[in-house]
């Protein structure tokens, strides 16, 4: 009696296809890796074309490789360079132009420009008091923070009085042209000696004067009000010492300081 022949089963081969796509795509995305790490494209160009054969012959007209690498003229911007957005493409499409990166041109420019317009005002100051014989009393400097003027105690106030002077006036006349073509913020601060004042404390004292010359720079002179403030250190800031009549002369005086956009 013959034996009849055991049936041969046959194993479902179905995951094989996927499981070559998911292998090719892995293959692609080492080839881009590949491609972004290196800097030599003709060698690349030389791979792509390899595998762009040997992956043509199953993927159609349309190869993976292909569809996927393509070096092109573009060039990578780096995520913090690019901003949120990515950079944004430009001309042909063919360079990626950091968003961010003008941005940050656009300011050192503006920093640069502000710079020299505020040295320009500072020369401009110096020279119209020098014009009208009023640049002994008074000090212009140009700092990182913008422009310092410096009147002293002697042109603004009798002592312990908060009235502003006749002469003084002249000075926040010509001053105040200046700082309205500038257009910036603008503070005024008072400082007294260390001397106590026997009607109000040195900081009582010293914010009155800052008001009184705020007062009359916007009131008379036409400084924007929204741009001035003003700020009180009594004896706190001396400019010299407070030992000698010279040096309390120099400290009681009131600054008005043209604040820069950019530090």
């Amino acid at each position: 009696m013959k034996r009849k022949k055991k049936h041969e089963e046959h194993h479902d081969e179905a995951w094989l296809l996927p499981y070559s796509d998911m292998m090719t795509l892995l293959l692609a995305l080492f080839i881009v890796m590949f491609a972004m790490a290196r800097v030599d494209e003709e060698k690349f160009e030389e791979f792509r074309s390899e595998f762009g054969t040997i992956f043509s012959s199953r993927s159609g007209s349309n190869s993976i490789i292909g569809n996927v690498v393509d070096l092109g003229t573009s060039r990578v911007v780096p995520a913090e360079q690019a901003g949120d957005g990515g950079g944004e493409k430009t001309g042909t499409g063919d360079e990626v132009r950091s968003i961010s990166g003008e941005e940050a041109k656009e300011a050192v420019l503006a920093q640069k420009l502000e710079d020299q317009k505020m040295a320009a005002a500072r020369e401009d100051i110096k020279q119209a008091l020098t014009d009208a014989n009023l640049d002994g009393d008074v000090e212009v400097s140009l700092r990182s923070d913008g422009i310092h003027i410096s009147l002293e105690d002697s042109i603004l106030f009798q002592s312990g009085s908060t009235n502003l002077s006749n002469a003084v006036r002249q000075y926040l006349d010509l001053i105040s042209g200046h700082i309205k073509e500038l257009n910036k913020e603008v503070v005024i601060a008072g400082h007294t000696d260390n001397i106590p004042d026997p009607n109000s404390t040195n900081w009582e004292l010293s914010a009155k004067r800052a008001i009184v010359v705020m007062d009359y720079l916007v009131g008379t002179t036409g400084v924007k009000q929204e741009k001035v403030s003003i700020q009180a250190f009594a004896d706190t800031q001396p400019m010299a010492t407070n030992q000698t009549t010279e040096g309390r002369t120099k400290n009681r005086r009131v600054e008005i300081i043209v604040y820069k956009d950019y530090e």
